[in-house]
Order: structure tokens, then sequence, then C-alpha cells
């Protein structure tokens, strides 16, 4: 670092320092008339004062304010004595020192502000510091998934920083929903299963979770909804982790064309005449679809949402994301002391969030334990999801697939499979039945009627 460079450094944080003590100093002067800790409260986040003492002060002074008490310096010395910290930030000439470079009240929200834009500065330094510490680390072979951890954080921290309307009066925004309400807003994504698309609007920022135990049919029907959504013009997005492309083409093939899923994976020994023309019939129609396909095997948040930005860049809309499945998923934080249950929180959060800001409806397929063979019934329950309880928590819904004539082969059930719509916050909980058709690999609604080619 150049000379020339230290001493911009150093007056900035000069600078810096000056507008803390400004702004602090207004909430130590703070009158009934007039009380600027509301707007400090508003512009400052949690560790943006460069000065250590700055942040002493500033939480004594919270404390006080949110107990409807005074924060003038009497107030703020009792409380930073009681507390042991009072020397800590240079006893009471220190908070009259403070309290002398306070701006006026009506300043104090502009220096706030300045506040925070040094604490982001900070943080963006701090991140391209990072960067290129990762990047003289970086395996050759691992540089995209650098990039891509890199490229989340400086997304975390604009993200973080950027004004939004989630604060306000409840009435400000009333008119306008009511005015919404009075409008028909057509579904974001839709399953392709008539009773479980009637049962559940998809609507943007929700993640659904659909969840089994192994053999369920989970891929199958997270691809019929893929490729339904996408036959709709949807934009659709899958993170295939457990599936190369091969076998997720013979299956979207198999599914759509209605040719043995056995006959598409052995190749031109077993396939038919009348297999071709199929493949022939609906293959032009399945080469234009709205349909994106992930098949990496390390996928973290952070990628889902590069590639939902590409997504959405290219049609203008947020797609429905897929990932099968939720387990096989990394943290983009990688590290390697979490435990499965601290990843799986971690990850299901983002997910979550995800969603939220993306506009985008997630679908997560997930596995659950051993609880359902273990029961009579062996039907699944909501309890019956491995790793994390937060999985439960952070879904907006949560669809479980059982199949009876799996564990009773002559069952009077058979080919049937069940979506048990366990949790529903937006409405109420059923299930839903539909066939399975796992030679060609695939689920259709009951009724049995073909839907038409594009």
């Amino acid at each position: 670092m150049t000379t020339q460079t230290l001493d911009q450094e150093q007056q900035r944080q000069a600078v810096s320092v000056d507008a803390e003590r400004r702004a602090l100093g207004a909430c130590l002067m703070a009158t009934p008339a007039y009380d600027p800790v509301a707007d400090v409260v508003h512009a400052v986040r949690e560790g943006d004062w460069y000065e250590p003492t700055h942040q002493l002060v500033w939480s004594a002074v919270q404390r006080l304010h949110g107990q409807g008490r005074p924060t003038g310096v009497p107030a703020v010395e009792a409380e930073l004595r009681s507390t042991g910290s009072l020397e800590r930030v240079g006893g009471p000439a220190g908070l009259a020192q403070i309290a002398s470079d306070a701006c006026s009240p009506a300043e104090a929200g502009h220096y706030a502000d300045l506040v925070h834009g040094y604490a982001q500065v900070r943080r963006f330094q701090e991140a391209l510091v990072r960067g290129m510490q990762g990047a003289r680390i970086a395996d050759p072979m691992s540089v995209p998934h650098t990039i891509a951890a890199h490229q989340a954080e400086l997304e975390y921290l604009c993200a973080n920083d950027q004004d939004d309307d989630t604060f306000g009066r409840f009435g400000d925004h009333l008119d306008a929903h009511l005015d919404s309400l009075a409008v028909s807003v057509p579904p974001s994504a839709v399953t392709g299963f008539t009773d479980l698309d009637s049962l559940m609007k998809l609507m943007p920022g929700q993640m659904i979770l659909v969840a089994a135990r192994p053999a369920m049919g989970k891929s199958a029907f997270a691809l019929g909804v893929a490729t339904a959504n996408a036959r709709r013009q949807g934009p659709t997005l899958v993170h295939s982790l457990e599936m190369g492309r091969a076998e997720v083409s013979n299956r979207i093939l198999s599914a759509r064309a209605r040719v043995a899923f056995h006959h598409i994976r052995d190749g031109v020994d077993s396939l038919t005449q009348d297999d071709w023309d199929r493949l022939d019939q609906y293959t032009p129609e399945l080469r234009d679809l709205p349909l994106w396909m992930d098949y990496s095997a390390r996928v973290s948040p952070a990628r889902i949402r590069s590639r939902i930005k590409t997504v959405t860049r290219e049609t203008g809309r947020a797609p429905l994301v897929i990932v099968d499945y939720l387990q096989l998923m990394q943290t983009d934080q990688r590290n390697s002391r979490q435990s499965p249950y601290e990843r799986v929180t971690e990850i299901s959060r983002e997910l979550k969030i995800l969603a939220s800001d993306s506009g985008s409806v997630i679908i997560a397929l997930a596995q659950l334990n051993r609880g359902p063979e273990q029961r009579q019934d062996k039907r699944p329950q909501v309890g019956d999801l491995r790793d994390s309880g937060a999985l439960e928590q952070d879904a907006d819904s949560i669809i479980l697939l059982h199949r009876q004539d799996y564990y009773e082969p002559e069952s009077e059930r058979a080919g049937e499979t069940d979506l048990i719509v366990a949790k529903h916050r937006n409405g109420p909980t059923a299930t839903v039945t539909v066939a399975h058709q796992f030679h060609y690999s695939r689920l259709r609604d009951m009724s049995g009627a073909e839907e038409p080619a594009l």
C-alpha cells in the first residue's frame, strides 16, 4: 500500500470517527421535544461503529431508549457504570467530550447514514481482501465455486443495504392491498396435477418441501412438475444433484413420449419403431421448452441465486426452481465443522430467503428417515424429516409421498401414490391421489386424460 493510499485511508477513518461522534453526541443531548435516537436506530446496523468505545456508548443508549428512559449524559453515565464499562469509554470526561461534538438533532439522521456508509465501505474492503485470499489458495478445479462464494458474500452485502418497504404503518398499504383483491392473480407456477393445483396456488416467494422415503417417486414427481410448468411457458430451473444429464433426459423423454424407460435406457437394441416415432413426435416440443437444467453435484444457495438471475434476465420472469435434493446441497460457508443438522438448517433458511428475494417458487426435495417403516400403516409424517426441524418451520407447504403398494405388493391400491399435503400455510391440508407409471418414469392424474401437445 502506497503512502498516498495510507494517507487517504487514515483520512477516511478520521471522517468516519467524526461522523460517529456527531451522531452519538446528538443522542446524548436528546430532549423530550426532539429525540434523534430513532433516526440513528433507523440508519445504523449492528457492527457499524468503528470505535469500540462508541459501540459501548451506543449499546447503553439503546438499552435506555428501549426502556423509555432519557439518554442524556447522566443517564448513560449511570448505565455504563452499572455494567462496568464507564472507564472503558474514558469515564465522565469521555462522555462529555462526545456530547460536546454533537450535531444538531435535525442532522443526526444524516451523520448516522454516514456511519453506516463508512461501515459498508469497510465491509466491502474486507470482502475484497477475502476474495483475493481465496483466489490465491483456490484449487484450479474449484475456481467456479470460489467465485460463487465470493459473489454470494458481495450480494449479501448489497442486499442488506437496500432500502425497502418492510417497515411502516399497517394502514399505509391497506387500500392498495384491497384493490389487489379485486383482480384475479394467476399462480406463479403449476404442478400439472389438477387436484393439487386446485388445493395449492403456487405464488412468488413460496418454498415447497416434497419429502419421501427412497423409491416413492420424488424425482418422477419433480421432473413431471418441471415439464408441466415449462409446457405452459413458465420458466423452470432444475438443479439435479443426484442424476446426471443422460438419466434426466431419459426420464423426461420416457414420461412425455410414453416410451418405456428401460427401452430408452438400453438404447437402440431395445427401441422399437413405434418408440422412435413417438420420440420424433415429442422431441421438437421438448427442445423448445423454457426449461433450464443444472447437473452440478456441488450446489449451494449462492449458485441457485446466480442461476435464477440468469433465467430471469433471459425471460423477464422469476422461474419455478426445483432442487433434487436438499440434503445433498452445500452451504456457501463450506464449513467442514458443520454438523448435518447445522448444514441443513442453514440451507433451509437460505432457500426460503432466496425464494422471497427472487420471487421464485422453490420446490426442494428431501429424504425422510426410517420412521414410516416402524409404523404399522407406513404413512410418512412431518416429524420424519431428516437432519433438521428447520425444514418444517421454513417451508410454506410440505408434501409427503406415500405408496401403499410399495409395502403391500398385493394392495388394492396398486399403482396409486398419495401426495399428502401435511402442511399448507395458506390453505387446508388434504391428500391428493395420483397414479404412478414408473415404466414411463412419471406420475399423473388419476383421470387418465392425456395432455395435448403444444
